[in-house]
């Protein structure tokens, strides 16, 4: 979840797109369009290497999610395992006991 905030806070913050801020007010020796100024402007190569630390920090934690899902998968076919192997033992058991009890009637 904090790899989709950090990707919102910069689509947001204006990373994703070069936007440029022009001033409203005429300038009485140009057009009425001021031209942006260099602090506006968003560089695209920060940008850039934003969105790449952003993709290697998803990678990083889809894998680790992996991981853990592969993991608990692995304990979860494991006490299954062992739950039916204690099932089996109580049927042994249960089975020879009944088999006492008709024998000692």
């Amino acid at each position: 979840m904090r790899t989709a905030a950090g990707i919102a806070a910069l689509l947001l913050g204006g990373c994703a797109t070069e936007a440029t801020v022009s001033s409203a007010a005429p300038s009485a020796a140009t057009s009425s369009q001021v031209a942006p100024s260099a602090a506006a402007r968003v560089p695209a190569d920060s940008c850039k290497a934003d969105l790449a630390r952003l993709r290697a920090q998803l990678a990083a934690e889809a894998a680790e999610r992996q991981k853990l899902v592969r993991a608990a998968s692995r304990r979860e076919e494991e006490l299954r395992r062992q739950l039916d192997a204690m099932k089996s033992i109580e049927r042994g058991i249960l089975d020879r006991d009944e088999g006492q009890r008709t024998v000692t009637r």
